[in-house]
């Protein structure tokens, strides 16, 4: 029996493709199980391990034996019959080509403190760039007033979401607080602000505290994985994230970026340093 179920029609998708998975299309076929496996043994991962890949995944790591796993894990997803396997393996590909351009428009920078942000975002403003192509994301006291009272009892598959205002770019996109389990609150503004609830609720059952949602919600907006990765740390450390979807707006790029470092912007290696 077991062998039988080895044979049974899948599709494997590497670690570092696992982000592609949001550009399927909404009908690809629904797998009936899915597992993490050792691409060259083709062994089922152990429990101990697959943990340690979600717990690592969207984080930078320069440990040998964590980018091994990185590098041979994969996700295999099992379908009733070939026909369905052949036709996921089709959207997918197409699902990766679309990864690759969606990276390329999404322009980003780091900010020191909210100030330099929310002037970053004026700037941007009074430039023309429309509301909907910027976006934040930051730890919530960074941003707010004053830090939220959050009740006690969120368990690490559960996501609070509110509204507040406050400041110049609470006012111009809308801030959704974020309760990210094993981050805390977190503000999200603009068009971040409309997939982050998302995001984080689909990943919270399974990497729930380890770690990596940030990263994983940055990915989800386009971020490439590893500037994700980068900046999760640097947002944890009270860095402050704003991007322009350059499909949103006729702005030329450079002066977009001028902007950024106008008000300090960095990308995620700068503000590593």
């Amino acid at each position: 029996m077991k062998h039988d179920r080895i044979l049974e029609p899948a599709y494997v998708i590497k670690a570092e493709e696992l982000v592609s998975i949001n550009y399927l299309p909404a009908d690809h076929p629904k797998p009936r199980e899915v597992e993490w496996i050792n691409r060259g043994t083709d062994q089922v991962l152990r429990p101990t391990t697959a943990d340690q890949l979600l717990r690592t995944l969207y984080q930078p790591t320069t440990t040998p034996s964590i980018k091994k796993l990185h590098d041979s894990a994969g996700l295999r997803v099992k379908f009733r019959s070939e026909r369905e396997r052949d036709k996921f393996a089709a959207d997918f590909a197409e699902a990766r080509k679309r990864e690759v351009v969606a990276k390329d428009h999404v322009l980003t920078a780091l900010f020191d403190g909210r100030e330099a942000a929310e002037e970053a975002i004026n700037d941007l403003s009074i430039a023309g760039v429309p509301e909907d192509a910027m976006s934040m994301l930051c730890r919530s006291n960074q941003f707010l007033e004053a830090e939220k009272s959050w009740p006690e009892g969120h368990g690490t598959a559960s996501v609070a979401s509110a509204i507040a205002g406050g400041g110049f770019a609470g006012a111009l996109l809308g801030v959704g607080i974020l309760f990210v389990p094993g981050v805390g609150p977190v503000a999200a503004a603009g068009a971040i602000a409309s997939s982050a609830l998302t995001s984080v609720a689909s990943v919270s059952g399974i990497i729930g505290a380890t770690g990596g949602a940030i990263a994983k919600m940055l990915t989800d907006h386009d971020v490439d994985g590893v500037s994700a990765a980068q900046y999760d740390a640097l947002i944890r450390r009270g860095k402050i994230f704003v991007s322009v979807d350059t499909h949103e707006t006729d702005i030329e790029r450079d002066k977009i970026r001028e902007i950024f470092r106008r008000h300090k912007g960095r990308d995620a290696a700068e503000s590593a340093e």
